[in-house]
């Protein structure tokens, strides 16, 4: 029975660069990936019109804001929800896809 050597020095050179990277995770120098970032922004942005549609409904509650507001506030929100709802599915169907490849 032969010996694969090849995989046990893969391995080191696997434990040797992951350590190298959680060393600079510890210490802050790994930058985040782009799409991360544009990811967050999308998050603030979502955020965002939930707010606005809040403010709208709060201040027509006390009297300031008029209806037309309201309505559009709150169909940006629902707009906005549809949205990330499909984005969470295609993302889920993505995953279960991975999970059913063949390894």
């Amino acid at each position: 029975m032969a010996l694969d050597l090849s995989s046990l020095g893969a391995m080191q050179g696997y434990g040797q660069a992951s350590s190298a990277n959680m060393a600079k995770a510890i210490a802050g120098d790994i930058q985040a990936p782009a799409d991360t970032n544009a990811v967050t922004k999308a998050v603030e942005e979502f955020a965002s019109v939930f707010d606005k549609a809040d403010g709208a409904v709060s201040a027509m509650a006390r009297g300031e804001g008029s209806a037309q507001a309201v309505v559009e506030a709150m169909a940006q929100a629902e707009l906005a929800l549809q949205t990330v709802v499909t984005i969470r599915d295609r993302v889920i169907e993505a995953y279960q896809e991975i999970l059913r490849m063949p390894v």
